[in-house]
């Protein structure tokens, strides 16, 4: 899953939104595989503080073993991100395979005090995941997984500020 994907689905869904409702009438088009209210909820209760089902909106699953995935805007915390995108995938291999994907055209940097991107971070000193930090366009953005539950999570800052999304991120996951 790309975070440069999901904006342009975002864009082109509200293109598409904006068209039919100026056209007026339009042919049924069919609704996009959101995937079922179980997977959505497993991946709710993953996201980060302040993000929840009324502030995130399932997005169209495009991504190979992708259950369920949420496109979420501002945190509701000022100092936090500006946006966020969580996935819920089938297993392993196809959470690593999305997390590759959603780094490649990030400028790698450190994550703070975790050390070079990509690495892995740790939880009651268990390694959890895979994380990686830097910069898209200007904008701090971190990944990470948590391997145990297959999920994905994806935050961009409305600065280049990495350390401050780091700092956020490890006081809110």
């Amino acid at each position: 899953m790309s975070h440069l994907n999901t904006a342009l689905r975002a864009v082109s869904a509200a293109a598409l939104t904006g068209g039919l409702a100026f056209a007026g009438s339009a042919p049924a088009v069919a609704e996009p595989n959101t995937g079922n209210a179980t997977d959505m909820n497993t991946l709710a209760a993953n996201l980060s503080k302040g993000y929840g089902l009324n502030n995130c909106k399932p997005q169209e699953l495009t991504e190979s073993g992708e259950l369920a995935e949420l496109l979420c805007g501002q945190s509701p915390d000022p100092s936090g991100p500006g946006s966020g995108v969580y996935a819920l995938f089938s297993n392993g291999t196809n959470l690593a395979s999305a997390f590759s994907s959603t780094i490649k055209d990030v400028s790698l940097a450190a994550c703070g005090d975790a050390g070079q991107s990509p690495g892995t971070w740790k939880q009651n000193g268990q390694t959890g995941g895979q994380i990686a930090c830097g910069t898209y366009k200007n904008y701090a953005t971190l990944t990470w997984t948590t391997d145990a539950k297959n999920v994905l999570g994806h935050l961009t800052a409305s600065n280049a500020d990495v350390n401050a999304l780091y700092q956020w991120w490890r006081t809110n996951g």
